[in-house]
């Protein structure tokens, strides 16, 4: 079994696949309520997918140091409460020699 700590309190990662679309749309959020209500208003905005499904609907939990995601095309490292932001770009990581 792993061994991560779970904050109770820490973003989660939601992610949604909709019928007939490769790339699923990825919402971070602290509850599924605000995640759905994050998911509507990205809806809401996106015209082609106001009639399409979601066939699926999956959480993950981020790990410090481990898990990355691209801002900006600038690769970003969770760093949990060690940034107001969470995240971190891997330079800035990578000093801070955990």
């Amino acid at each position: 079994m792993f061994n991560y700590p779970v904050e109770k309190h820490t973003i989660r990662f939601y992610k949604y696949k909709f019928s007939g679309y490769s790339e699923p749309i990825i919402v971070e959020a602290y509850n599924k309520k605000e995640a759905r209500d994050i998911l509507r208003q990205h809806v809401a905005s996106r015209p082609e997918l106001h009639s399409v499904k979601v066939i699926s609907e999956t959480l993950s939990i981020p790990i410090i140091g481990e898990t990355t995601k691209m801002l900006n095309g600038v690769v970003m490292v969770w760093v949990g409460e060690l940034s107001q932001t969470h995240w971190l770009t891997i330079d800035e990581y990578q000093r801070l020699k955990l």
